[in-house]
């Protein structure tokens, strides 16, 4: 019994360090035919009592897995990298279009919807945790359809 009480307390440390961030509504778009790249937006909540700091991300599906997010400079928004991302203890931050998201640079088939894919964040202190995103239906051509279409009334 003894041992089994010890076995069980060697695991907390791994366990604890698995929840350094709560992670909700992990998605991503499904990819437009013949292209290369692809995002993916998440909500992350630190759950300890001190700033957690990724300081970079990884996936199978992608060669390279980046943040970015979008700012504006003057008229003109860009979107530029984040090479480390501090979340303060109690802080939410909310990845999603125009904004913080994951960049999916050359992946290596497209991103189809229904289907999941994972993604690690990587931490300073050497930790890391596994996300599981969603795929969704891409709705792109169905905007783009009817906001032609209102200019071509407007014409």
């Amino acid at each position: 019994m003894f041992k089994t009480i010890i076995a069980v307390l060697s695991l907390l440390p791994v366990i604890v360090a698995a929840e350094t961030l709560k992670i909700d509504d992990a998605w991503a778009r499904a990819t437009i035919p013949g292209t290369e790249n692809g995002a993916a937006y998440a909500t992350l909540k630190n759950l300890k009592d001190a700033p957690v700091e990724i300081t970079r991300i990884s996936s199978d599906v992608t060669k390279v897995a980046e943040i970015h997010r979008h700012t504006m400079s003057g008229d003109v928004m860009k979107m530029e990298e984040v090479k480390s991302l501090s979340i303060a203890p109690g802080e939410t931050i909310k990845f999603q279009p125009g904004g913080y998201h994951f960049m999916l640079f050359g992946l290596k088939s497209p991103l189809e919807a229904k289907e999941s894919f994972s993604l690690t964040l990587h931490f300073q202190s050497g930790s890391k945790q596994t996300v599981q995103f969603l795929v969704k239906k891409r709705r792109t051509r169905h905007l783009i359809g009817k906001v032609m279409y209102k200019k071509t009334l407007a014409l």
